[in-house]
């Protein structure tokens, strides 16, 4: 018995050894950087996919490149899903047109930064992440750029720099934010289609981007749009619409954007200006508001910048009134908030300021207007299809 007891003690020993070798040696191999074909790679934590870490030739890698969608190592296959941090960093020599494939999902800090010689880009539609500086200074990328829907971050400088497009830059409907210096310099481009999805366009997003012309249309799911957002963006020739949601412009955001031929601001609330000479050295001065919307812009920091202020009552630029019931209306207490899917309800006084905001949820909401002063208010209600504004009128006691 001790003998067979002593036995199955170095058994277990042995398997215990050997059970702690295979987790190392996975462990190392998950770490190992290797070579296959032009590039090196790195094995993930998931075990099934690689990384490119960067060119076998380095800095001195020339001619185009092909990033393949899967590789074989040691008898097993391989999906490429991310490109390393500075993988392709200072690569100036590497010419043409760069693919990123649909296997693809995420491009590593300054990855391209400084790929001057390459001449065009193609995202893949699996790319969720683009980080920062990924393409700075790739100067010599021409054409059109799409960034696809898939991307939902995209940081900041991703492609600063970026002067040698020709074409349209259009924003896919997946990401929400714009980063600071995202599109600096980029002055190539000759149009900008912004996704339906953006929420916010950060600091210097699109400074000095002269060559956009025609139309610039915010859409109408952007709150807030920071300083020098389109500073210097000098040659748009036609129509600045700013969707119905905004709430805020930084300053110098439109700062020198001299081409604009009219204004149309979607808001029934004037959104506030942060600092100042948001549209300094703006050349049009007429701008056009949402009916019966003239005095609250009038009474605010927009009348400085557009002598001219006129209310368009032929269009309804939000979700149609009717899919909302504000009632009663004139009230001197309480009101009845009624639509479908209710999230979120804010109010406003003719000067633009925000009085109150609560999120909700249902299809009711009760809100009391006792506390206010006679006079005229804005609701602002937000639900699951949009964004609505019903104008209400609060009597004297």
């Amino acid at each position: 018995m001790k003998s067979d007891s002593s036995c199955k003690k170095a058994v277990c020993a042995v398997l215990s050894v050997l059970f702690l070798s295979v987790m190392w040696t996975t462990h190392l191999n998950a770490q190992e950087v290797f070579p296959v074909g032009s590039f090196y790679y790195q094995i993930n934590d998931d075990g099934v996919s690689v990384t490119i870490m960067s060119h076998i030739d380095g800095p001195s890698a020339t001619g185009e490149i092909s990033i393949p969608t899967s590789i074989s190592y040691n008898g097993n296959n391989y999906a490429v899903t991310r490109i390393g941090k500075n993988a392709f960093i200072s690569c100036g020599s590497l010419t043409g047109l760069l693919t990123i494939p649909n296997s693809v999902t995420y491009l590593g800090e300054n990855a391209f930064l400084g790929c001057s010689g390459l001449t065009g880009l193609d995202l893949g539609n699996s790319v969720d992440t683009i980080a920062s500086a990924a393409f700075y200074g790739c100067k010599g990328l021409t054409g059109s750029l799409t960034i696809p829907n898939s991307v939902k971050v995209m940081e900041t400088a991703s492609f600063y720099g970026c002067k040698g497009f020709t074409g349209s830059l259009t924003i896919g409907n997946g990401l929400e934010r714009i980063e600071k210096a995202a599109f600096y310099r980029c002055s190539g481009f000759s149009s900008l289609d912004l996704g339906d999805a953006v929420t916010s366009i950060g600091v210097s997003a699109f400074w000095g981007c002269t060559g956009f012309t025609g139309s610039l249309t915010i859409p109408n799911s952007v709150t807030s749009i920071e300083p020098n957002a389109f500073n210097n963006c000098s040659g748009f020739t036609d129509t600045l619409t700013l969707g119905s949601a905004l709430e805020s412009i930084g300053g110098m955001a439109f700062y020198q954007c001299s081409g604009f031929t009219e204004v149309v601001s979607l808001s029934t609330v004037p959104p506030v200006f942060s600092f100042d000479e948001v549209f300094e050295s703006f050349t049009c001065t007429t701008l056009t508001v949402p009916c019966q919307c003239i005095p609250a812009y009038q009474n605010s920091d927009w009348h400085g910048y557009f002598t001219t202020i006129v209310d368009d009552c032929n269009s309804v630029p939000e979700l149609d009134v009717n899919t909302a019931t504000v009632y009663p209306n004139p009230t001197s207490g309480t009101i009845q908030i009624e639509a479908e899917n209710i999230e979120a309800i804010s109010i406003y006084n003719m000067l633009g300021e925000r009085l109150f905001e609560t999120s909700a949820s249902g299809n009711n909401v009760v809100y009391d207007f006792s506390p206010y002063e006679a006079g005229v208010y804005f609701v602002k209600i937000q639900t699951k299809k949009g964004l609505l504004t019903k104008r209400v009128l609060v009597k004297g006691k």
